[in-house]
């Protein structure tokens, strides 16, 4: 059985006697087998090269162009709304989610928007990596940092041209369904789902942490194993 999806908590943490404790002392009460990031001052690494190696950036691709994601946007209503776009919203109700989100939802006022990932623009058609364009995890060292996208072709009932990143297309779409709102920017990672293996709906923030993933997560899943076959790769350079 699948467990819910659910969010990390970060601890202070103290490096003492050759072992970590809690800031505020003590072992963490997790249980067996539990894995965590740990968040240390670069400074306060002793091994010489090793910092280098954390902070060289690459990326790893995950989704090619053509894949589509799915953004949540939440209409008070669908005044100054046309038919056209009207039709775009697919309630919440009738999203095979993944399992927990919808409890921490009053799913009533969730929509869902259809997107599709495009072509690279031609700055990042200029790296050897992004060419192709896609979406791809954008990695630090041991540190999964970033999801990074190539252009988001939108209905065309809402823009004519693509949107040029997820925060782009993420203000677009909150500006004609949440006209109400001050401010039409928002988390992509949590905005933005994309379509598990198992053919439920997971947010983008499961592709970043990655090691959120369980095996029934294949995309997620393998993505988590690339990042540590490069991790081990650095280990042994």
């Amino acid at each position: 059985m699948k467990k819910p999806y659910s969010k990390k908590l970060r601890l202070p943490m103290r490096f003492v006697d050759g072992k970590w404790e809690l800031e505020f002392g003590g072992q963490v009460p997790v249980e067996h087998g539990t894995t965590a990031d740990i968040l240390v001052e670069v400074s306060a690494i002793t091994e010489k090269g090793f910092a280098d190696k954390l902070l060289a950036q690459s990326a790893i691709p995950i989704f090619e162009p053509g894949v589509t994601l799915r953004a949540y946007v939440a209409p008070k209503d669908c005044k100054g709304l046309t038919e056209e776009q009207r039709k775009l919203l697919i309630p919440a109700s009738d999203m095979k989610l993944a399992p927990g989100l919808l409890d921490s939802w009053s799913t009533g006022g969730v929509n869902f928007i259809d997107v599709q990932i495009g072509k690279a623009t031609e700055k990042q058609a200029e790296s050897l990596e992004f060419r192709h364009g896609g979406l791809w995890l954008i990695v630090e060292g041991f540190n999964p940092s970033d999801l990074r996208s190539s252009t988001i072709d939108l209905p065309s009932c809402v823009s004519d041209e693509p949107a040029i990143s997820l925060n782009h297309a993420f203000t677009i779409l909150s500006e004609v369904f949440e006209p109400w709102r001050k401010s039409h920017t928002g988390n992509v990672y949590q905005r933005f789902f994309y379509r598990e293996a198992d053919g439920l709906w997971y947010p983008l923030e499961l592709l970043r942490d990655a090691k959120l993933a369980e095996n029934e997560q294949e995309v997620a899943f393998e993505l988590w194993k690339e990042f540590l076959d490069r991790m081990a790769s650095l280990k042994t350079s």
